[in-house]
């Protein structure tokens, strides 16, 4: 494999040499780890006609078809399988070449890519960034809210907040604090008491994937009453009881106004909160310092106590 200029020349099985463009394996690579245009055009910020014309290329210059299209869903064909490897490697000496030149950047001003969970983006992260403005008013903030893991290493993000047993091995930073799970309800609604009195009330159960979350596993093996609602995201199931559906375990960045701590969940493991980067970037000034100040932040904001609201 070599490059040259904004091309990139790799072997195919086909022992012919192809000239690519640089931005058609962007492309490639979104839609595999998309499945479809428009997310894939979202990915990498552009319009789902280029990805398409993209596609269309690469496809003409290696002769055979990448994708299958299902049902509006593309899928690898082996062509595409045996492309996938080179692709990769592609990308990820791209990314060494940006963040070894980014790394020698120490202006704090420019453009910091943050993903967050959406709990985080939509509840605790503002009053964070409008601060961070205030110290460093150059320092721009672009904030991915979203509950998906973003690829670091291919620098669709800068910094990543997540909450995790243990970080990736390829992300580096600190593990801000825990926060704690506990049994929420409509304040006025139900009265605080112990553990055992609250299972006479009904609760939001988990669908998708929080069924196999430790917490909503717990909850299964107590609960008395069977569970009339459901729901696969903790913002729709704090919002579920704060409209009095029921009673509903949330961890403590989840506690809005207009509901009421009624019970601790001392059976269920703490979520660890980490802030975390690229080896590479985080002696970037403007990334170092960002980080320094979400990790500050948060580890300081009474909102991830567990106590009443």
């Amino acid at each position: 494999m070599q490059y040259t200029g904004n091309f990139v020349v790799f072997n195919c099985k086909f022992e012919t040499e192809y000239s690519v463009d640089w931005n058609y394996i962007k492309s490639f690579l979104a839609i595999v780890e998309t499945g479809n245009l428009e997310q894939a055009a979202q990915k990498i910020r552009v319009s789902t006609t280029t990805v398409f014309r993209h596609i269309h290329a690469l496809e003409e210059q290696t002769g055979s078809r990448l994708f299958d299209r299902i049902r509006g869903q593309y899928h690898l064909t082996d062509t595409g399988n045996e492309m996938l490897v080179p692709a990769r490697q592609i990308m990820n000496s791209f990314d060494t070449i940006s963040t070894h030149v980014a790394g020698a950047d120490t202006d704090l001003g420019g453009l910091v890519r943050l993903t967050a969970p959406t709990s985080f983006s939509y509840f605790l992260l503002p009053d964070c960034i409008a601060k961070l403005h205030q110290r460093w008013p150059e320092i721009q903030v672009e904030l991915l809210a979203s509950n998906l893991e973003f690829n670091m290493t291919q620098r669709y993000a800068d910094i990543a907040i997540r909450v995790a047993a243990n970080p990736p091995d390829h992300l580096v930073g600190t593990e801000v604090r825990t926060i704690e799970w506990g049994i929420y309800g409509a304040t006025g609604k139900y009265t605080p008491g112990g553990l055992d009195t609250m299972f006479d009330h009904r609760f939001i159960g988990g669908a998708g994937n929080l069924v196999g979350h430790a917490t909503f596993k717990w909850l299964d093996q107590h609960i008395r009453k069977p569970y009339k609602h459901r729901t696969d995201d903790l913002i729709a199931m704090a919002q579920l009881a704060h409209a009095g559906c029921g009673l509903a375990c949330l961890p403590a960045d989840l506690a809005r106004p207009g509901l009421q701590l009624l019970a601790k969940l001392p059976d269920v493991p703490a979520n660890r909160l980490w802030v975390l980067t690229h080896p590479d970037l985080r002696h970037i000034s403007r990334i170092r310092e960002t980080m320094r100040w979400i990790s500050k932040s948060l580890k300081n904001d009474p909102r991830l106590n567990l106590a009443q609201t």
